[in-house]
């Protein structure tokens, strides 16, 4: 895969990022709200159930708030690899050269996808409700490991997964 389509790709995943970053903020402020969300519009769709539900916190934590955070993080490592493979970049510093490299997205994300299907799961099967703006969240993050995928797989015949500007 040519330099161009990486960048392109990490340009789609950074964006993505931001979106999801969006969507979680959105799923964050229903979890603290006292009204009722408007995506409350069927006994099957109902976002203010899930997020009120005992699945929607993990340890105390909204699971939206986590996932703010890991969309920040996917965000940040996507832009700075775009930043390195824009200006080719080479780190001597073992950790940045390994930190910031495709194999980092598709891991992150693909432990994302993880705890996104679970949290499906028990939309599914043990609130008997959905939250359309989670699925949304679910739809994001799998887009986002699969194009990190992509990009793994397409670059690591050559160097392993690490950047092609080293």
């Amino acid at each position: 895969m040519n330099q161009q389509k990486q960048q392109n790709i990490l340009k789609f995943i950074f964006l993505l990022s931001i979106l999801g970053i969006m969507v979680s903020g959105y799923l964050t402020f229903i979890h603290y709200s006292v009204v009722n969300s408007p995506c409350d519009f069927s006994k099957t769709f109902q976002c203010t159930l899930v997020s009120q539900s005992k699945y929607a916190e993990f340890f105390g934590i909204p699971v939206a708030l986590i996932g703010l955070a890991g969309y920040a993080i996917l965000g940040l490592i996507s832009g700075i690899t775009l930043w390195i493979t824009k200006n080719n970049l080479n780190f001597k510093v073992a950790f940045l050269r390994y930190m910031f490299r495709y194999k980092t997205i598709f891991y992150t994300s693909l432990i994302a996808t993880g705890i996104s299907l679970y949290l499906t799961y028990a939309e599914f099967f043990l609130i008997n409700a959905l939250c359309i703006f989670c699925l949304i969240s679910q739809l994001i993050v799998i887009i986002i490991a699969t194009l990190s995928y992509v990009i793994t797989t397409k670059d690591s015949n050559k160097n392993g997964g690490l950047l092609s500007c080293q």
